[in-house]
């Protein structure tokens, strides 16, 4: 593990940037990493393809960051159709075109009559907004073979690997596992991120306890809550710190970061509840709370009026 995430991790400051698994704009993502990677995040996290890590690597070579050779840079791979890897789907003949998509989205997927699914992240809030059931959401185009798509990860500059374990199935898991075992000495971080779909806390936390048992506890574990979420409150943070605490409470050796429903309550939330959580992971409330759109110019009077905002929400992971 790389000393400074280790470093931020015990001091339980460690803060994560979620691009996205299935996010695919590339200007867009090398606009957040530049303006995370100078507000102080450690690891910026893209899906598994080496045109994001590219476009992550530009971002971060652009900005001014506190800690040389940080952030990293972590690419996702998941098991089982996981709900991070999924992409908005349209029935034209179903359409009734009232727009109600168009308003319900909050990543400008829908533009005039243009789907962009470059911009998709498979949050279902147009599926959910959807009157007349033309909108579902698919798996994203089928992976390439896991080894040749992390070698060339890697040889982009992926530096942290995160593996979603979808509903915890062990035979995938572990084949999984296999295809990663090649590669694993060559990433900084290594991360599972577990939770959110549909199994108990204590499933869970013996999922968490087999990888520990098979991969060694010098990892990170994502308590994932409310994936893709992005809202405000206490109620939308508190799922993914009770599944941390249980985590924590099973006997689980690996440090614990959590995602899903964070927001700008959660550092405080977690040090109140004593969570003993070691960092927090943001992706769709991070967008929001930053309010730049995809398609918005950059001029740098706005990078950095974003990069204040972008400041303020990696202190509130320590924050009183």
């Amino acid at each position: 593990m790389h000393p400074a995430i280790r470093e931020a991790l015990q001091e339980q400051r460690f803060f994560k940037l979620i691009c996205g698994a299935s996010y695919r704009n590339t200007e867009f993502i090398a606009t957040l990493a530049r303006i995370f990677a100078e507000a102080g995040a450690h690891v910026i996290d893209v899906g598994a393809r080496p045109e994001l890590v590219h476009a992550a690597r530009a971002g971060i070579a652009a900005a001014k960051v506190p800690v040389p050779g940080l952030p990293l840079i972590m690419v996702s791979v998941g098991i089982n159709q996981d709900l991070h890897f999924l992409r908005v789907e349209k029935d034209f003949q179903r359409c009734d075109s009232r727009g109600l998509c168009v308003n319900a989205c909050p990543h400008e997927v829908f533009v005039e009559s243009e789907i962009r699914l470059e911009n998709c992240l498979g949050c279902d809030h147009c599926v959910i907004a959807c009157p007349s059931d033309a909108l579902s959401l698919v798996p994203r185009e089928p992976l390439a073979e896991v080894g040749a798509l992390l070698a060339q990860c890697l040889e982009a500059g992926a530096t942290a690997l995160e593996v979603h374990t979808g509903d915890g199935g062990r035979a995938e898991l572990q084949t999984l596992l296999d295809s990663l075992a090649p590669f694993r000495a060559a990433f900084e971080l290594l991360a599972f991120s577990m939770g959110a779909h549909g199994q108990s806390a204590a499933e869970i936390a013996q999922l968490a306890q087999d990888i520990e048992k098979a991969v060694g506890s010098e990892m990170l574990i994502q308590a994932d809550g409310k994936p893709i979420s992005g809202r405000k409150g206490e109620k939308s943070t508190l799922p993914c710190l009770e599944l941390a605490e249980y985590l924590r409470a099973a006997g689980l050796k690996s440090f614990i970061q959590v995602s899903g429903g964070t927001n700008d309550l959660t550092g405080r939330m977690a040090r109140e509840r004593q969570s003993a959580i070691q960092g927090i992971g943001m992706g769709s409330f991070a967008r929001k709370y930053l309010d730049l759109s995809p398609s918005e110019p950059l001029s740098e009077a706005l990078y950095h009026e974003k990069l204040e905002r972008a400041k303020a929400l990696v202190r509130s992971v320590v924050a009183s």
